[in-house]
């Protein structure tokens, strides 16, 4: 994890970023802004913002646009320069790419190629053609039904990873990296959302899952406390029975009955 950058502008310059590999938080305009790969974020001309975090293996890209050395943007006609400018400058700070996120990182790479190549109206063409594409990308992402995530979106995405893979042993440090919070932050809203801290919520993943497993297979209790991590069988059957009432036994007994 390297240290967050201060804060600072870009006199007259708009910036754009895109969140390939990692997880981090933009702080603009005074507001928290988790970053998930994927995500562009964007910084308006004189904005002060500064990155919270930027874990080790962090992938970014950015593009610095600038109309201050000539009126049209990217040597477009005045008009549809006009027109992309104010569109750019109407975004709001993060905006997903959604299911262009492989076409928007080839893109990037692509650029970079093309940007060691020796100059030629070729090259010129081509870089153009990559950056409106990416620039057209990110306006349509922001209007169309992908919008952007608040921090509720990502707690409810983080809630239902963990419900999904229960058997994980998740900590708290990773969960609020992959949100994009810090981890007082993260645990405060998880806790708005699920009514429980992280730590509890995993469990009580784990004994719902507990319980479809009881009802649906005959596998012993040994076997389903070490598949849904719990450290042995006494383990498993004292935290379920301390949050359901019952042992997994009479439970699955109880409940098979109801069934039939």
């Amino acid at each position: 994890m390297r240290a967050p950058t201060e804060e600072h502008i870009h006199p007259g310059i708009l910036e754009i970023g895109f969140c390939e590999r990692k997880s981090l938080a933009l702080n603009a305009y005074g507001e928290d802004y988790p970053l998930m790969p994927g995500d562009f974020f964007i910084n308006q001309p004189n904005s002060p913002h500064h990155l919270m975090s930027r874990p080790s293996g962090l992938v970014l890209h950015y593009l610095m646009l600038s109309r201050a050395k000539a009126k049209s943007l990217l040597g477009l006609p005045r008009g549809e320069s006009a027109v992309l400018w104010r569109r750019l400058t109407e975004l709001p700070p993060v905006v997903p790419s959604g299911k262009c996120e492989a076409l928007v990182a080839k893109s990037f790479s692509r650029l970079y190629r093309l940007s060691h190549l020796p100059k030629s109206a070729w090259t010129s063409l081509m870089m153009r053609q990559l950056l409106l594409s990416i620039l057209t990308t990110i306006i349509q992402q922001s209007e169309g039904k992908c919008r952007i995530d608040n921090r509720a979106d990502r707690i409810t995405r983080i809630a239902d990873m963990i419900r999904q893979s229960p058997e994980k042993n998740f900590t708290v440090a990773e969960l609020a990296e992959k949100a994009g919070l810090s981890k007082t932050h993260f645990i405060n809203l998880l806790r708005k959302r699920t009514g429980l801290p992280p730590v509890k919520f995993q469990i009580e993943c784990r004994i719902q899952r507990a319980k479809e497993i009881l009802l649906e297979s005959e596998l012993a209790i040994s076997e389903i406390a070490m598949r849904l991590g719990f450290n042995s069988h006494q383990h498993f059957t004292d935290t379920f029975s301390r949050i359901v009432g019952t042992s997994p036994s009479h439970w699955r007994q109880k409940s098979g009955t109801r069934q039939k």
